[in-house]
C-alpha cells in the first residue's frame, strides 16, 4: 500500500506545498504583495525613505559650507555672509532638495489609497503641498541672497510619520517612522 509506511507520498507533499502557499497568501498578503494596503504603505515607506535621503545630504552639503565659513570673530563674519556667499553655498543645495521634494510629491500623488486611508490621504498631499511651498520660497530668497531663508527649508516629518496617520498605516511604515 502506497503511503502507508508514515511518509507520505509525492501528490501528497505537492498538495501540502499548494496548501501552505495559498494561506501565506491569503492569511498574510504581505508576503504575495497583492494587497492594496500592503502596496500602498510601501509607496509611502519609499517616499519618506527617499525625502530622508534628500534632507540628508542637504543637510551634509550645508554643513560642509558652515565648515568653510569664517569663524565667528572675523570681520567677515561679524558683517554677515554675501549675497554671493549665500548663493554659492547654499543654492545648489537648496535647489537639490526642492527637485527631490517635487519628485517624492509627485510619487505620493500617484498611490492610490485605499478606502479606509483615502481622507487622509487627501489631507496629507495638501500638507505636502505647503511644505513644497515652503522650500519654493526659501529658495526663492536664497536665490536673493537671504541667509535667513535657511528655516522655510525645513521639511519635517511627512506621511504616516505625522500622529494624524492612521495607526494601522504607520505600523507598516519603519522608514517613515525612522529617526534621522
Amino acid at each position: 500500500m502506497p503511503g502507508v509506511s508514515g511518509r507520505p507520498s509525492r501528490p501528497s507533499l505537492r498538495r501540502i506545498g499548494v496548501v501552505l502557499a495559498v494561506l501565506a497568501c491569503s492569511g498574510g498578503l504581505v508576503a504575495c504583495g497583492s494587497d492594496a494596503e500592503t502596496t500602498y504603505a510601501d509607496g509611502w515607506d519609499n517616499a519618506c525613505g527617499d525625502v530622508g535621503d534628500a534632507v540628508s545630504a542637504f543637510r551634509t552639503a550645508v554643513s560642509s559650507a558652515a565648515t568653510d565659513s569664517p569663524d565667528a570673530g572675523d570681520a567677515q563674519a561679524v558683517r554677515g555672509p554675501s549675497s554671493a556667499a549665500v548663493r554659492a553655498d547654499l543654492l545648489a543645495p537648496a535647489v537639490a532638495l526642492r527637485r527631490d521634494l517635487a519628485e517624492v510629491a509627485g510619487e505620493v500623488r500617484a498611490l492610490d489609497p485605499p478606502e479606509r486611508w483615502a481622507t487622509w490621504h487627501g489631507r496629507e498631499l495638501q500638507q505636502l503641498a505647503v511644505r513644497l511651498r515652503s522650500v519654493d520660497a526659501g529658495v526663492a530668497r536664497l536665490r536673493r541672497g537671504d541667509p535667513d531663508a535657511l528655516p522655510l527649508l525645513a521639511v519635517g516629518s511627512i506621511g504616516p510619520a505625522s500622529v494624524r496617520a492612521p495607526d494601522s498605516l504607520r505600523a507598516r511604515t519603519p522608514e517613515c517612522t525612522v529617526l534621522r
